[in-house]
């Protein structure tokens, strides 16, 4: 660790004012508390608006860290920031504080790196690393005249660079507890056969920041269970993950706001004696589970490309609405196929299985088209060779009755082959993160799938309903891995009603197809709008989509000539 002075405002040469709309701003040296300061002279002029110190500067930043600074300031209580921008100025990280508590006296104030989000630019998310920029900002809430003093900004290096200790409940030879965090993908910790479950616990020697854990695992036929506890002085434990059924070759485990000194990991298999074997340990940083949907992004980045939504990849789409005439009905579709069924709710992703290859929206080519080139009435069409998929969404019914529809019709104009069509329930949004707006953005709870009767109930309360019987339907809770990991293989999960206490579940219905030569085959899924009535599913099942579509299109065409 170390604390380096970054500014001790002895030359104010280089600090640039900036104000917006009628605010002024002066920077003017003065006498801090134990050398020289920065006195900022601000008024925003009886209006709003904001007003920023800002200075170049050019360093790194650790894996965690802190500023601080020394502040005092006579002014209403408007709001502070505390920002960091990047070597091009594009991307900003900020600490924000609505009610700062603007008093007169000095007092010091440090900012740890878990206090500082992404705000704004073209990265998305992450964290700071290289730094081009510090800005002192204050934006007008009660507005006013005031004056703020900043003395001794400082950066403290708060990352843990000695090596954790590790030690288990046993070992078999040539498997010692340090194996697990060694850093070759040839050795393993494994517990022995008499111990279940088993444990393993790393001592980082003090109080560490954990964003999160990556837990890569040995082969294993079965499924394990295993439970994170935490500690800070190795005797009493504060339990922070559980996961009852672990499936795959890599856990992912969300650690929100996590500090401690010992991390204990306690496994057991499943019907078997032995623990299954740990290969890696890898601790994440804070910004790993800064949110919920950080966490998700740094999950899809460690699959290949297609197998999460375009989003998640940092990579924009294009979507649009679904509805009928005057309606109300908030679901979206993308310009790759993933269709969100209500607001700020779960997606429908498709995929396609053919010749020992799982098809996703980065193995194809995509276009985009609307029904009759002018109708609302959108589509996603996916080429692979012979192979041609088109998704599209539409709405159907009265006020009060209304459907949700996606229609995939697969074409093939090749020789005679077998394929199959998933069409995943993704707990995940249409539009990303970036966008986000009054709850909107980015991952959706997914607590509970139910398969019963050819029909999904998810979440209790939202059906999706197959208009032909599907040949199969699986599901999986977060820690059995994502679906796609199960359809790479032409499978599905293992179960038909899964609930998810993380509350991220995914599932896939499966409908199996012979194509032949010029053959094309629809599948229709129905989701019904308004309450949770089975009676309102089983009338949507009993429609044929091909007639609904027709009608959709006749009532906008009728309505736009």
């Amino acid at each position: 660790m170390y604390s380096r002075l970054l500014d001790a405002f002895n030359d104010l040469s280089e600090w640039m004012a900036v104000t917006s709309g009628q605010a002024r701003l002066a920077i003017l040296p003065e006498q801090g508390p134990h050398g020289r300061a920065m006195r900022l002279d601000f008024d925003f002029g009886g209006g709003g608006g904001f007003v920023v110190a800002r200075k170049t500067f050019a360093f790194s930043l650790p894996e965690t860290f802190a500023f601080h600074l020394a502040i005092r300031a006579e002014a209403p209580p408007n709001t502070f920031e505390f920002k960091l921008l990047d070597p091009a100025g594009v991307n900003v990280w900020r600490y924000q504080d609505e009610a700062f508590d603007f008093t007169a006296d000095w007092r010091m104030l440090s900012i740890p790196s878990n206090r500082i989000d992404f705000a704004w630019g073209p990265a998305g998310s992450g964290a700071p690393v290289e730094i081009g920029a510090i800005e002192f900002a204050v934006a007008a809430g009660p507005g006013g005249q005031g004056t703020l003093w900043i003395a001794d900004l400082r950066l403290e290096d708060r990352t843990v660079y000695t090596p954790p200790r590790l030690r288990a409940s046993d070992a078999l030879p040539g498997h010692a507890p340090a194996c697990a965090m060694d850093g070759r993908p040839d050795t393993s910790w494994r517990g022995g056969p008499d111990t279940e479950p088993a444990w393993l616990e790393i001592d980082f020697g003090q109080v560490r920041e954990c964003g999160g854990l990556i837990l890569r695992w040995t082969p294993s036929p079965g499924e394990r269970r295993f439970t994170l506890q935490v500690s800070d002085n190795g005797s009493q434990w504060r339990p922070r993950y559980t996961a009852p059924r672990s499936a795959g070759e890599c856990s992912f485990v969300y650690l929100p706001d996590c500090a401690a000194r010992y991390l204990r990991l306690e496994v057991a298999g499943v019907g078997a004696a032995e623990c299954p074997g740990i290969v890696a340990i890898e601790v994440q940083p804070f910004d790993f589970s800064r949110s919920i949907n950080a966490f998700f992004h740094h999950v899809a980045g460690h699959g290949a490309r297609g197998r999460y939504p375009r989003w998640l990849f940092r990579e924009q789409t294009y979507w649009t609405p679904v509805d009928i005439p005057d309606g109300g009905v908030p679901a979206l579709l993308n310009e790759d196929g993933l269709l969100e069924v209500d607001r700020g709710g779960f997606s429908l992703e498709p995929f396609v299985y053919a010749d020992g290859m799982l098809l996703g929206w980065a193995d194809v080519a995509v276009t985009q088209r609307l029904e009759g080139d002018c109708l609302p009435l959108p589509s996603s069409v996916w080429r692979h060779g012979a192979l041609r998929l088109t998704t599209t969404a539409f709405a159907a019914g009265p006020p009060g009755r209304i459907v949700l529809y996606v229609r995939y019709r697969l074409e093939h104009a090749g020789a005679h082959r077998a394929v199959t069509l998933f069409s995943a329930i993704r707990p995940l949004q249409v539009t990303p993160t970036w966008q986000a707006f009054e709850g909107l953005g980015g991952v959706s709870a997914v607590r509970e799938l139910d398969y019963r009767d050819g029909v999904v109930w998810v979440n209790g309360t939202k059906a999706v309903i197959p208009l032909r019987p599907a040949d199969d339907f699986g599901a999986a809770a977060f820690d059995q891995g994502p679906v796609t990991d199960y359809l790479t293989g032409g499978g599905l999960p293992p179960d038909t009603r899964v609930n998810d206490g993380f509350g991220y579940a995914s599932g896939a219905l499966r409908f199996d197809l012979d194509l032949r030569p010029g053959a094309v085959e629809e599948v229709f899924l129905a989701i019904p709008f308004g309450p949770a009535d089975p009676r309102v599913a089983l009338l949507a099942a009993g429609c044929a989509g091909a007639e609904r579509f027709e009608a959709a299109v006749r009532e906008w065409s009728e309505r736009l000539g």
